[in-house]
């Protein structure tokens, strides 16, 4: 993949049977479809896409029964896996960042309605696509529904860091 936009885009044909990206999930792309890093980005993203669906199929296919990160611990499937480290995995934010109004609303993303009525929920769990970059560093948050209604992997954002901002700026 030579951009994330086009990691979103294959995802978004070849992953569809374990992994949904809601309509609304590619934000402000073309900053970091730009930089000088967009290359690097464009192919740890389509890592990251096909480590969620590969998960997924994990769960649903193959039992199992742990979350994303057990499964990244484990080394995922041979095909793909995503490293399962502070700096490149969070399955959830910070007390601070979640208990802040300005950070957690940057964080409600849509969703399928079967797994939210309202077709709205916060995410906090995300693949940490650079851990440099600064500001268009990559994040992709995503929901595991993988043990409910819809048996998959939601991705609600992927966009750059600046539109998901923490407390460290």
């Amino acid at each position: 993949m030579r951009t994330v936009s086009e990691a979103v885009r294959a995802a978004e044909r070849h992953l569809r049977a374990w992994l949904t990206i809601s309509r609304s999930a590619a934000r402000d792309l073309h900053g970091v479809d730009t930089a000088p890093e967009a290359a690097a980005w464009g192919a740890t993203a389509h890592r990251g896409l096909r480590a969620l669906a590969a998960y997924a199929r994990a769960r649903r296919e193959e039992g199992f029964a742990g979350g994303f990160w057990a499964w990244c611990a484990q080394g995922g499937s041979a095909a793909v896996c995503w490293p399962a480290s502070e700096k490149k995995l969070a399955m959830r934010e910070s007390e601070t960042v979640m208990g802040c109004a300005k950070y957690r609303r940057t964080r409600v993303f849509d969703v399928d309605p079967r797994v939210e009525p309202s077709g709205r929920m916060v995410m906090q769990a995300h693949l940490k696509i650079s851990e440099g970059g600064g500001d268009l560093a990559p994040r992709i948050y995503f929901h595991d529904d993988t043990g409910g209604a819809t048996g998959r992997v939601h991705v609600g954002f992927v966009g750059p860091h600046h539109l998901v901002p923490n407390t460290r700026g």
